[in-house]
């Protein structure tokens, strides 16, 4: 059995070795594909970087180009609503485009080109001027102006082409000068049925790239000759200069080449943008088929600690099955060393009954060679000695009958006594040491009979422990047949587990294409015929014979090949557009929805500007009328809307009626009242929503005496909350005023501050002359 369990146990250590080398063998793996993850989630991980950067630029140039996209739309509406235009000359291009005016071209910013780099000089050249209008002939103009005079509609200039002559440009040689560009009306792309307008407004204007360049020109010429610089500087005939900051908004000039520049760089950011998308779409895909390859590697981890787990239970198991071994063969040498130390023991005991019964022998034989030498040699006893080895002979072969030998004994004693008279005390110590004999050789029958049983016991005890070990090495074996099964089993199970799951992921595969080619189906209907899978059942067509229909179907073919060539890939084309134009229609949705909410903002927003300009227009108005009265002493004023149905964009008329004068309009007013009837307007403003301070410098310059000390009184005792400063050089205003400053210069380069304080000047005064 020990050797047995030897054999088992090694081969058990052996399964364990190759178990252990095949779990090796998968944490390597394992550790591979551990590997292949990390390198494919680093890949991923660049991946999602590039395409969050991808995403991130598509989005900034979408976000670019939908901004130019709306900064175009703002100026194609401002330059068709004729945006910075005067209400006169909007009037008259749209009753021109209506047809009610005719010969009009155009006014001069819609007529001309100029590169962009010469749009601030030509423009500040022109001024004014660039609204003008251009008409055929007179009886144009006439007309035009005319309908203005009719409707009240404003004033504008307007320049005939047939009557329009330009004026010699004397001078010449400016190419010697530094900074020197040309004159305004080379710089100037124009038809040639408008050059002469053109020369006319700017041929004797000279261009220069800077204000020294200029005044330099201007010098040399005696300020004969207007010159504008590049940044919109002017130095004026007679050497006046005009110049300083532009105002920051898109010129009258400017719209056209910006419009064109944003339209140039929307078609350049598109292309961009498609090709920002196009690398999204490869990276994108790149990234599925990352995460595909790292979903398959991780399908393979998962079963590689599958495997592990299988290997470390059957580690396991054959761990359990070597420590039962080892306890089993532990066990029977246990039982072996007992059974051999209780053998030894019992040999000893044999041993130590045979030296007993040897040294019987000897006593006996000493004994008998006394008895010889007592009866010398005598018949009788030595019949008696044989009798007794006799029994004695017997007692050693048979110990049961040693009570009967020793009666014989004492029998034989007795007559041998009798007999021998002389030796009786001997004999009598002959019997007691063979009655002590006796009872010596009882208890040694009781030992060796205890000893017989101890080793039938023991014997006993061996033959069922040999029997449970043979049932325990029939279970074993039952066992190890059983486990065999299982494994054996448990393969096949995961032979066919792995071949379902194979069949599923095939099936998986399968299903996956079927539906795509079912969504491939309903999309085809749809492209080709327009229609919907419920629509082509509701139509109810069965295909009785499928190979009359092929047939059918390949005559239709035919007849389409006989129409012509065919753009094979029209197909493809057609889903990209189609494809296209459902993006660009979600577009276009998303932002006519936003255009509609911003309508409905700028709706909401209009009305309430109007409704507020409104309610503040008549309150100016009402406050004009009296602050008028209360200035000039009487008359009439007041505001009117030149258009009242488009409130904020109409423009405003000013009625003014002055006592004693019958004026018809603005123009005929002096200097110094149409300064009142401002002031009037402008007080009239304060009243509505009153400053905490008021600037006013040298205002009442063209007044006269008599204006000066109304509009001085108005102040003094106006209710507005404002506290009023005035600049001036006039005495009544000074009067009025309740601080007076003063600037000196009593030395020269040292300037003074003179202060005063007028009530408390009159204060002083007052009490001198009660005093």
């Amino acid at each position: 059995l020990i050797e047995q369990n030897t054999k088992e146990s090694d081969l058990l250590q052996q399964e364990f070795s190759e178990t252990e080398s095949l779990l090796e063998q998968i944490e390597e793996n394992i550790t591979s594909y551990q590997n292949s993850i990390n390198g494919y989630e680093l890949r991923r991980n660049n991946r999602e970087e590039t395409l969050e950067d991808l995403r991130s630029k598509c989005e900034e140039v979408h976000l670019d180009v939908e901004a130019k996209k709306r900064r175009v739309q703002i100026l194609i509406e401002l330059e068709n609503n004729m945006e910075g235009f005067s209400h006169a000359v909007k009037k008259v291009i749209s009753e021109s485009e209506k047809g009610v005016l005719r010969g009009v071209c155009g006014t001069i910013s819609k007529l001309i080109t100029v590169e962009k780099k010469y749009t601030v000089a030509i423009e500040t050249a022109l001024g004014n001027a660039i609204q003008n209008v251009v008409v055929e002939t007179e009886s144009d103009a006439k007309r035009a102006i005319n309908y203005l005079k009719t409707n009240n509609a404003g004033r504008a200039t307007f320049l005939p082409i047939s009557s329009i002559v330009s004026r010699d440009f004397k001078e010449n040689d400016f190419d010697d000068i530094y900074g020197y560009i040309g004159v305004a009306s080379d710089l100037v792309s124009v038809d040639e049925k408008y050059e002469e307008i053109i020369r006319y407004l700017l041929g004797g204007t000279v261009v220069t790239e800077d204000i020294d360049s200029a005044v330099t020109l201007s010098k040399k010429y005696n300020y004969r000759v207007k010159v504008v610089s590049l940044d919109g500087q002017v130095i004026n005939p007679g050497g006046s200069l005009t110049g300083g900051s532009l105002v920051k908004q898109a010129g009258l000039l400017s719209r056209s080449a910006d419009i064109k520049r944003f339209e140039e760089e929307i078609e350049r950011l598109s292309k961009k943008e498609t090709e920002l998308n196009s690398q999204l779409t490869e990276v994108t895909e790149k990234l599925s088929n990352i995460n595909a390859d790292i979903a398959a590697v991780r399908a393979d981890l998962i079963t590689a600690n599958e495997d592990k787990i299988r290997t470390l239970a059957e580690l396991k198991r054959i761990e359990g099955l070597i420590n039962n071994n080892k306890r089993t063969a532990s066990e029977l040498t246990t039982e072996r060393d007992s059974a051999q130390k209780k053998t030894a023991e019992l040999r000893t005991i044999v041993d130590t009954a045979y030296s007993k019964i040897i040294e019987f022998d000897t006593a006996k034989n000493n004994l008998q060679s006394e008895i010889d030498s007592l009866t010398g040699g005598r018949d009788g006893i030595a019949g008696e000695r044989e009798r007794i080895t006799n029994n004695i002979t017997e007692f050693k072969l048979q110990l049961i009958e040693n009570d009967k030998d020793v009666q014989q004994l004492v029998a034989t004693a007795e007559t041998l006594e009798s007999s021998i008279g002389t030796r009786a005390l001997r004999l009598t110590e002959i019997e007691t040491e063979i009655e002590e004999l006796q009872l010596r050789n009882v208890q040694l029958h009781n030992d060796v009979a205890e000893i017989n049983n101890s080793i039938e016991q023991q014997r006993q005890s061996i033959s069922n422990s040999e029997k449970q070990i043979e049932i325990y090495i029939s279970q074993r074996n039952e066992t190890e047949k059983n486990g065999i099964q299982l494994r054996s089993g448990e393969r096949e199970h995961t032979s066919e587990r792995e071949k379902i799951g194979g069949e599923l992921a095939r099936l998986t595969e399968r299903k996956e294409i079927m539906l795509k080619e079912y969504d491939d189906v309903i999309r085809q209907l749809y492209d080709e015929y327009q229609m919907t899978r419920s629509e082509a059942e509701a139509m109810g067509i069965e295909i009785e014979n499928a190979s009359e229909s092929k047939k059918k179907l390949a005559e239709v073919k035919s007849k389409i090949r006989g129409l012509g060539n065919v753009n094979v890939s029209a197909i493809e084309e057609y889903k990209e557009v189609y494809e296209r134009y459902e993006f660009m229609k979600s577009q276009i949705d998303d932002v006519e929805n936003s255009r509609s909410e911003l309508y409905k903002l700028i709706n909401q927003l209009t009305a309430q500007m109007q409704e507020i300009f409104n309610s503040a227009f008549e309150r100016i108005n009402e406050n004009f009328s009296v602050t008028f009265r209360e200035l000039f002493g009487g008359g009439n004023a007041k505001l009117a809307l030149s258009d009242p149905d488009n409130v904020l964009e109409s423009g405003i008329d000013i009625e003014a009626k002055l006592p004693g004068k019958n004026v018809p309009s603005l123009e005929g007013l002096s200097g110094g009242e149409k300064a009142l009837v401002a002031l009037s307007i402008y007080f009239a403003i304060m009243q509505v929503n009153a400053p905490p301070f008021c600037f006013l410098d040298e205002v009442d310059t063209a007044l006269d005496d008599i204006n000066v000390d109304r509009f001085a009184d108005y102040m003094k005792q106006s209710k507005l909350p404002t506290q009023f400063i005035c600049v001036s050089h006039r005495r009544g205003t000074m009067e009025a005023a309740d601080m007076l400053y003063g600037v000196t210069m009593q030395e020269k380069g040292v300037t003074k501050l003179l202060e005063l304080d007028v009530a408390q000047l009159e204060k002083k005064l007052l009490a001198d002359q009660n005093n």
